[in-house]
């Protein structure tokens, strides 16, 4: 199905499968590609490996890992969004080593196991978490590698210091809409139970927070583009009004907002977490 028809049970992506949201996910990237890295390095990514990318959206985890597989490495990326997958193959044309596939990740029928699956921000959409990891962990050789990196909303108690009223709001406006789309929330403590329960070992766990603040932070425009992504939403379940947002200046009054108290502010936590298959 293609990814606007989510299957029974997953979430609604608030900000739909537009144009505008490709190009969000490519300016998410840019924040979290460091925190990303050391994840796969962590979890035993490198040379010469066979590595599935699962929910691979435009492309940007493919092309991370090609670069640590090189040339001798394979990478497949899989989504559901038929135009992502597109501008995926655009950014990643001349690299022989990187194919992409259409395809959920749930039914995914693989001729070759892979030395390693991996997936960022894929989880948290689907209804039931623990099924995909065990559905692709059957794509994996014994021995070979399963991680997903999903944001968690949960556990952050304060999003910013000092108190940062407008920041805050936007912060419970995407809560809210997220929340009533049926995103999983915790996802990052859900970890740990989910693989489990898909009859894999406990996996290593981590968090990285991207907090700044200052003239130049790229959290101002990737909160307001995010908001604006999911405004129409917002509008349909009286969220927020577009007059009470007023999205076309909202970057600018968080960067306002933070740069008046010298202030910094976080976004969402990623969390990861990967554990080898067992081995017979």
């Amino acid at each position: 199905p293609l990814m606007s028809e989510q299957p029974q049970g997953d979430a609604v992506h608030p900000p739909g499968y537009t144009e505008q949201e490709r190009q969000r996910l490519i300016e998410q990237a840019v924040i979290f590609r460091r925190f990303t890295e050391q994840f796969l390095v962590e979890a035993g990514i490198g040379r010469g490996m066979r590595v599935l990318d699962v929910g691979c959206g435009v492309g940007d985890v493919t092309l991370l890992v090609a670069e640590l597989v090189g040339p001798d490495g394979v990478v497949v990326g899989v989504d559901r969004d038929a135009r992502a997958l597109q501008l995926a193959r655009e950014r990643a044309a001349g690299q022989g080593q990187v194919t992409f596939a259409e395809g959920d990740l749930r039914e995914l029928a693989v001729d070759q196991l892979f030395d390693a699956a991996v997936g960022r921000l894929a989880l948290l959409y689907l209804g039931d978490p623990v099924t995909a990891i065990r559905r692709v962990a059957r794509s994996v050789r014994p021995g070979g590698v399963v991680g997903f990196q999903d944001l968690d909303f949960s556990v952050l108690p304060s999003p910013g210091w000092p108190p940062a009223p407008l920041f805050e709001r936007c912060t419970r406006w995407l809560g809210e809409v997220q929340r009533r789309a049926g995103m999983e929330m915790q996802m990052g403590l859900k970890y740990r139970w989910a693989f489990m329960e898909a009859g894999l070992p406990a996996p290593q766990l981590r968090m990285d927070v991207a907090l700044g603040g200052g003239p130049d932070f790229a959290g101002y425009p990737y909160i307001a583009n995010t908001v604006r992504g999911a405004l129409p939403l917002m509008e349909r379940l009286g969220v927020a009004t577009a007059v009470e947002v007023d999205i076309d200046t909202l970057a600018d009054r968080l960067r306002v907002e933070a740069e008046a108290g010298h202030g910094t502010i976080t976004l969402p936590p990623l969390a990861g977490a990967w554990a080898r298959t067992p081995v017979e």
